[in-house]
C-alpha cells in the first residue's frame, strides 16, 4: 500500500491531481495544520466582509453607471447588472483569499465572486487528506451544507417547481456548463452538479439537472439556451468568466455573448453566479470599498460599525490608479499594481520609491483573461514564509488561505502554496487540518 496520501484521491472526482506539463503533482505531499481559532477567524471575517461587499454592490447598482465604469466593467455588461436576482445576493458561491504578514496576521487580498475554483479540493480532497493523516478536518460537514445550498438555488430557479410531476425537467432542466476539454473546469462543474442532485430525492434528477458542454449549446432568437436534445434551460451554472463571455461571437460573427445576456434579462433563464457577481470580481472593487469606508463618517454611511472596523483591520489600503499619489511611495512601503482583469498573477508588479522591484513572470497566452485598460494599487504585504513537501522536494514559499462562501454564509477553507509571494499557475494545493 502506498504511503502517498494522494493515491487515495479518486481520479474520477479529482482528475487534475496530475497536470499535463507539470512534473510535480498539484497537491503537496504534506498537510498543513491551522488552529481552530484561525479557522474561526477566517470564517467570521469572511462573513462580515461579504455583508459589506453586498452593500457596496448595491451602491454600484443604484448610483448610476459611473461606479461601474470606474470598475472597468465591460460597457456591454452594464445594462444587465441592475435587476435583482432570485437569491437577492450578488454572488451565490464565492471565495475570499487571504495572506499572512510576517507577524502571522491575516489580510484579505481578493474575492473570487464570479467563477471560483478549488471547490473539489476544499469539499472533497481535504477530507481525504485529513483522514489519511489522522487529523480533524476544518471542513467537516461543509459538503452537506454545499448540497443544501445548491438545493435552495435549484428550488428557487422556478417558483412552485415540482420534480415529481415532471414539470421542471421535461422541457427546462437546470443546466451545468463549461468547456469540457478543460479538465479542472469540467471536474468542478460535474462536482457541483452531483452536489445539487444529492438533495433532490427524485429519480428524475438526472433529467432535471444535466451537463452540456459550451461547445454544444446554442442561443435561440428569443434568448433561450438550446440544448442538443431540443430542450431549453431554465437555469445555467456557467464556469466561464462573464467579462470574457460578453464579447464572444459565433463563427459567423453573431453576438453570442450579448444574445445570451439578453435572454437572461428577458427572464428566459436564471444564471448562477448572477451577472452582478462581476462587480465584486473586478480588482478595482476593493478600491471602491476602501474609498466608501474612508467616507463612512457622518451623513451617508454605507457600512455598519462592525463592517467598517473589519475593513480597516483585514483589508489593505487600495486605490484606483487616478487616486494613487506618488507620495504613497515615499513612506518606505511597497505597493502592488494589479491589472483590473488580471488572473493567475499575470501583469502584476510590485513597486516602491526606487521603481519596479518585482514582476510576476507568467505565460499569459495560456490564461483566459480580459485585457485591462487600467490598474489598481494595493499595499504590498511581506508574507510569512512556510515550507511544503512537493515531488521536487521541500520548498520554502508562501501560503494563501481561503474561505468559501455559500451565499452569505462562510463555509469550507482551502489553502495553496507558492514558491513566490504572488501566486500564479505554479501554485500547489496545500490541504488543511486542525491542530
Amino acid at each position: 500500500m502506498s504511503d502517498d496520501w494522494r493515491d487515495l484521491l479518486n481520479r474520477e472526482i479529482f482528475p487534475f491531481v496530475e497536470y499535463e506539463g507539470y512534473d510535480d503533482k498539484y497537491p503537496t505531499r504534506n498537510i498543513d495544520l491551522i488552529s481552530k481559532e484561525q479557522a474561526d477567524e477566517l470564517r467570521y471575517v469572511s462573513g462580515v466582509l461579504f455583508g459589506a461587499f453586498q452593500r457596496a454592490v448595491q451602491v454600484c447598482q443604484h448610483c448610476g453607471e459611473q461606479f461601474l465604469v470606474d470598475l472597468e466593467i465591460p460597457p456591454q455588461l452594464i445594462p444587465y447588472l441592475q435587476q435583482e436576482n432570485v437569491m437577492r445576493l450578488a454572488s451565490w458561491l464565492s471565495r475570499f483569499d487571504y495572506v499572512q504578514d510576517e507577524a502571522g496576521e491575516l489580510h484579505m487580498v481578493e474575492i473570487n465572486a464570479d467563477t471560483p475554483c478549488a471547490v473539489v479540493e476544499a469539499y472533497y480532497g481535504n477530507m481525504v487528506a485529513c483522514t489519511h493523516f489522522g487529523v480533524e478536518d476544518p471542513n467537516y460537514g461543509e459538503y452537506d451544507k454545499l448540497c443544501s445550498w445548491l438545493n435552495e438555488i435549484f428550488l428557487a430557479s422556478e417558483p412552485g417547481v415540482s420534480i415529481s410531476t415532471g414539470r421542471f425537467h421535461r422541457k427546462h432542466p437546470f443546466l451545468f456548463a463549461c468547456f469540457h476539454d478543460y479538465q479542472e473546469d469540467m471536474a468542478t462543474t460535474q462536482f457541483l452538479m452531483r452536489a445539487m442532485k444529492k438533495n433532490t430525492l427524485a429519480v428524475e434528477a438526472d433529467d432535471a439537472i444535466c451537463f452540456t458542454s459550451f461547445y454544444d449549446l446554442a442561443v435561440r432568437n428569443d434568448g433561450s439556451i438550446l440544448l442538443p436534445d431540443g430542450r431549453t434551460a431554465n437555469a445555467i451554472y456557467r464556469l466561464h468568466p462573464l467579462e470574457i463571455l460578453i464579447e464572444e461571437r459565433t463563427p459567423d460573427g453573431d453576438t453570442l455573448g450579448q444574445d445570451f445576456m439578453e435572454g437572461y434579462l428577458n427572464g428566459r433563464f436564471m444564471m448562477f453566479n448572477p451577472p452582478e457577481a462581476i462587480i465584486m470580481q473586478s480588482k478595482a472593487f476593493q478600491a471602491l470599498v476602501w474609498a466608501l469606508n474612508n467616507n463612512n463618517q457622518g451623513g451617508q454611511r454605507v457600512f455598519t460599525d462592525v463592517e467598517s472596523s473589519i475593513i480597516k483591520r483585514y483589508m489593505l489600503p487600495s486605490y484606483f490608479a487616478r487616486d494613487f499619489s506618488p507620495a504613497y511611495l515615499q513612506t518606505g512601503s511597497s505597493w502592488i499594481k494589479k491589472p483590473i482583469w488580471g488572473r493567475e498573477g499575470a501583469g502584476i508588479e510590485v513597486i516602491d520609491k526606487q521603481g519596479v522591484r518585482m514582476t510576476k513572470d507568467v505565460d499569459s497566452e495560456d490564461i483566459v483573461r480580459r485585457d485591462s485598460r487600467d490598474s489598481m494599487y494595493q499595499l504590498f504585504v511581506e508574507q510569512k514564509k512556510c515550507t511544503a513537501a512537493t515531488d521536487s522536494g521541500t520548498m520554502t514559499g508562501y501560503k494563501t488561505l481561503s474561505c468559501f462562501m455559500l451565499g452569505k454564509n462562510p463555509s469550507a477553507l482551502y489553502a495553496r502554496f507558492s514558491p513566490d509571494q504572488i501566486a500564479g499557475t505554479e501554485a500547489y494545493w496545500l490541504p488543511l487540518g486542525l491542530k
